[in-house]
């Protein structure tokens, strides 16, 4: 019993001395939660990520559903690929792409096309392609994206009953538009 007694001893003082050695900064930033809020509990279901990826750049964006990320975070993923530029995109982008792949159970959403610079909608546009000479695309309220294994029929109905703004299909190429602007609908290539 006395060896018990005085090994607990032995323990207790070593462990009050290893804590003096910490400095107090660290004790405290220890016992602060992380700008990601507090750490999940063990046993419990992770948060489901929807995972973006722009098709341009090859870059991938790793959105929580009820936490988007930072606007520059935002706005340089959904950069124009032609000049590098990046713009402020409207903030409900994201939560429209996120929506659609949340109603479609889908963990991955495309993005085809954000933020176009002035210059580059006209290039585009004398190369005779189909988009508008004052696209929402060049005043960042525009996003281009697919859900893969979803018909794109299927994800147009579905963005023309969220009622947000204007609804291009484009069928041929596979994907959708969605902006932020007046509730208009369109079919292009």
């Amino acid at each position: 019993m006395i060896r018990a007694a005085a090994l607990a001893i032995l323990l207790a003082s070593t462990v009050a001395g290893a804590d003096q050695g910490v400095v107090k900064k660290d004790r405290e930033r220890a016992t602060k939660s992380t700008k990601h809020g507090p750490s999940p509990v063990p046993g419990t279901r992770p948060v489901r990520l929807l995972n973006l990826y722009n098709q341009w750049t090859h870059e991938w964006l790793a959105v929580e559903p009820d936490r988007p990320p930072g606007p520059d975070t935002v706005d340089r993923f959904l950069r124009d690929h032609f000049t590098n530029e990046s713009t402020k995109m409207e903030p409900r982008l994201i939560g429209m792409v996120a929506a659609a792949a949340q109603k479609f159970r889908s963990d991955t959403a495309i993005v085809v096309s954000a933020f176009r610079h002035p210059k580059y909608n006209l290039i585009l546009r004398k190369k005779g392609h189909q988009v508008a000479r004052d696209s929402q695309h060049t005043h960042g309220d525009a996003i281009d994206f697919f859900i893969p294994n979803i018909p794109t029929m299927t994800l147009h109905a579905w963005a023309k009953d969220q009622q947000i703004g204007g609804v291009g299909l484009y069928l041929e190429s596979g994907f959708v538009h969605m902006d932020t602007g007046r509730v208009r609908y369109w079919s292009g290539e």
